[in-house]
């Protein structure tokens, strides 16, 4: 029975993150900075009817992150897309949605540099993939042999008790937690792009880009060699 080994992996994968299933921990590392700024560094704003580019552009004098404004922008009306926005003390990562989400506009890390462009556009950076996963869901039983138990008012009659009913070690919603905390980086909860979702017949379809995508199947691959 290999359960004890099945519950030391999910255990060092959970400590270790995304460093088990990292391909390119020096890409990884900056993308981790990057999302660590967004999400702790606090603004306040006040623009009205500001250009859509100096709100970016005000963003980046103020992190100190690069942001790239998407020629495609420009292209979605006649006019400069304008911003009139007034908060008080929220995060970078707050701020840029409110910007962002009512222009149906999204923002992704990509080579140093976070892309502001069109949802429509960010759907050509996302691969989507099915991975059948069955063997990982399915119930382990243990074979320890029969129980007995020696029944004290018949006599010393030796008794056979029933074995336990088999289990299921890695369930449903454990794998899919699992996997959006060891992989990506975060990036499930950052985009309205990714997405990741298990059928009843337990199909796993990721929407993700193919770095990702290649931290699921690792992770998939570890699991699978302590099963």
């Amino acid at each position: 029975m290999k359960l004890p080994r099945i519950m030391a992996l999910v255990g060092w994968i959970a400590l270790c993150g995304v460093a088990a299933a990292q391909e390119d921990p020096v890409r990884s590392q900056e993308l981790g900075k990057v999302r660590d700024r967004l999400a702790s560094m606090r603004i306040t704003l006040d623009f009205r009817d500001a250009k859509l580019e100096e709100v970016i552009s005000y963003f980046q004098e103020y992190s100190g992150l690069n942001f790239h404004l998407d020629a495609g922008v420009a292209k979605e009306g006649q006019e400069p897309a304008r911003v009139t926005l007034k908060v008080r003390d929220v995060t970078l990562k707050t701020a840029l949605k409110l910007v962002l989400n009512p222009r149906d506009l999204a923002c992704v890390y990509r080579d140093g540099i976070l892309l502001v462009a069109p949802k429509s556009k960010m759907a050509s950076f996302t691969v989507t993939r099915v991975y059948d996963v069955r063997d990982l869901l399915f119930k382990l039983e243990d074979f320890p042999g029969p129980k007995i138990d020696l029944d004290q008012k018949k006599s010393g009659t030796l008794w056979e008790l029933p074995v336990d009913e088999p289990v299921q070690i890695i369930r449903e919603d454990f794998l899919m937690d699992l996997i959006k905390t060891t992989t990506g980086d975060r990036s499930w909860d950052d985009s309205t792009i990714t997405s990741i979702d298990l059928t009843k017949t337990g199909l796993l379809v990721v929407s993700q880009s193919k770095a990702i995508h290649e931290e699921v199947r690792r992770l998939l691959d570890l699991l699978r060699q302590y099963k």
